[in-house]
Formats: structure tokens, C-alpha cells, sequence
């Protein structure tokens, strides 16, 4: 009987073919590596992934002039007990950022420690002066080496097994960076007859001289805040004496679109040297 099942085999692979197909597996020395920020949901019963993350230096000191951040990045596979470099590179066509002006990264000596399956790829982020009317974005983007390749192209962005999720992206991270200010209401109401016009970088200006910063202007009028209409007067007069010291040092502050920063009536900066 046996030999019978044989020879039908032998018969049917005779007439329709049989061939060996090549499946693509995972080997167990294969590495992968991918970008993943992490974060505990509200409930703490599941992780959230981003492939992003967005910073405003509206958020810090007006004297904070760069900031670090990461690009956290994953392993698959076994962890090694030697340092193992990854290439990333800036994605250019996606990246709005320039170099030097918004943004500084070393992408020549990444690597993922001894023992690890995590890394982080540092970027400092710096304050620049366009950054008060734009948003600017820049995009890392992971390349395959002789030690890792870039297996997960995307995936959802939750680990949760009954969500359906979002798919973000695997071998890109972006960074959103501007430096966005509104009005602050106070200055709208009472600033004008003291600092004239409102505009980003006049408010930035105010801010550092008087060590004010955006939560005191949020404050502003309650008791025991910073900003109160009786010191408008005294921080008018800070402004006006730091913005004539630049003007006579050949070095006036303007605003992005090259007009003079100017006060209001009575605390008016001398740029006639500039007519």
C-alpha cells in the first residue's frame, strides 16, 4: 500500500509540476532595527509608538538658545555583546530645516552599546530667529548596514491587539520645531501705551530683559505676579535702555521683516543715525 501512495505521488509531481519555493524568514541571526518613541496610554494597560515629536522654544527660557533631543531607536533579533554601528541619514526632500541654522546632528558615530537593543540619536535644535514665524521640520531617515536592516517599513502605533491603530512609519523620524507666540491678552490691553505694537520678537526681547517669561504673562494682573500695570512704566525703561545700547553699537533689533523694534510715544529708541 505504501509503495502504491509513492508511485501516486511521483505521478502527480510528474504531471503538474512539483517545485520548491523559497519562504523568507526571520533567521536567528538577522538583526532589525526601527524608530519608536514610546509612551504609557491613560489607563497604563497598553503602549502608544510615535515616529515624531514636536518642540517649541516658546515652551523654554527666552535665554535658551538650543536644546538636545532624541530619536530613540529599536532592535530586532539577538543582542550582541559588541558595539554595533546603524546609519542614519537626513532626508532631504522631506527636511524644511537647514542645517547650522535650525538644527546640529553627528550621524558619523551612532552605534548600539554592547549588550543593548536600544539607542538614541541626539539632535540639538537651535533657536533660531525665523523660527517666531515658521515651522520648520526635520526628518532622519535609517539606512541598512552590514549589521542591521531596516525590516519594518511600518506598523501600528499601538500595541494593544483589539485597537486598530494608526500606521507610522518604521525608518523615519521628524521633529516639528518653531517658536510660535500669540498676544498675551495683558499685553493687548494695557502693553500698547508701554512697548507699542505687539510682535514676537519685541515680546522675546521684553521677556529677557525683564526676566519675564510666558507663564508670568499668563499670570499677569493676579496678585503677586511678575507683570502688573505698575511696573510697565520701569520695564518700559529697561527695554528702551537695552534697545538704544544696540542701536548706538551699530547693532539695532529688528523685527524678521527688518523694521526697527520700537516703543511706544514717550519711550521712542533714536535709529535716526540709521535714516
Amino acid at each position: 500500500m505504501k509503495q502504491v501512495i509513492f508511485l501516486m505521488m511521483l505521478l502527480f509531481c510528474a504531471l503538474y509540476g512539483c517545485t520548491k519555493q523559497e519562504i523568507e524568514v526571520f533567521s536567528t541571526d538577522d538583526a532589525g532595527i526601527y524608530f519608536q518613541s514610546q509612551s504609557v496610554s491613560s489607563y497604563g494597560s497598553s503602549e502608544n509608538y510615535t515616529d515624531s515629536m514636536s518642540f517649541s522654544f516658546a515652551s523654554v527660557e527666552a535665554s535658551m538658545e538650543s536644546v538636545i533631543v532624541y530619536a530613540p531607536v529599536r532592535t530586532m533579533g539577538k543582542v550582541r555583546n559588541y558595539d554595533r554601528p546603524f546609519k542614519v541619514i537626513v532626508d532631504k526632500e522631506r527636511t524644511t530645516a537647514i542645517e547650522g541654522v535650525h538644527y546640529e546632528v553627528n550621524l558619523d558615530t551612532l552605534y548600539v552599546p554592547a549588550g543593548e537593543s536600544r539607542a538614541n540619536v541626539p539632535v540639538r535644535l537651535l533657536r533660531a530667529a525665523d523660527l517666531v514665524n515658521k515651522t520648520v521640520t526635520l526628518v532622519l531617515r535609517l539606512q541598512d548596514n552590514e549589521h542591521f536592516v531596516c525590516y519594518l517599513e511600518e506598523y501600528k502605533n499601538t500595541n494593544s491587539y483589539t485597537a486598530t491603530g494608526e500606521l507610522i512609519s518604521g525608518v523615519t523620524y521628524s521633529f516639528s520645531v518653531n517658536e510660535m507666540y500669540t498676544e498675551p491678552q495683558y499685553w493687548a490691553f494695557f502693553g500698547g501705551f508701554y512697548f507699542g505694537d505687539w510682535t514676537p520678537r519685541k515680546y522675546l526681547i521684553v521677556n529677557a530683559v525683564c526676566g519675564l517669561s510666558p507663564e508670568d504673562w499668563e499670570n499677569a494682573g493676579l496678585p503677586g505676579s511678575k507683570v502688573s500695570f505698575g511696573r510697565f512704566g520701569f520695564f518700559t525703561k529697561l527695554v528702551q535702555a537695552y534697545l538704544q545700547e544696540q542701536a548706538d553699537a551699530g547693532t539695532p533689533e529688528r523685527n524678521p521683516d527688518g523694521s526697527f523694534i520700537q516703543l511706544a510715544q514717550g519711550y521712542e529708541v533714536d535709529y535716526s543715525q540709521y535714516e
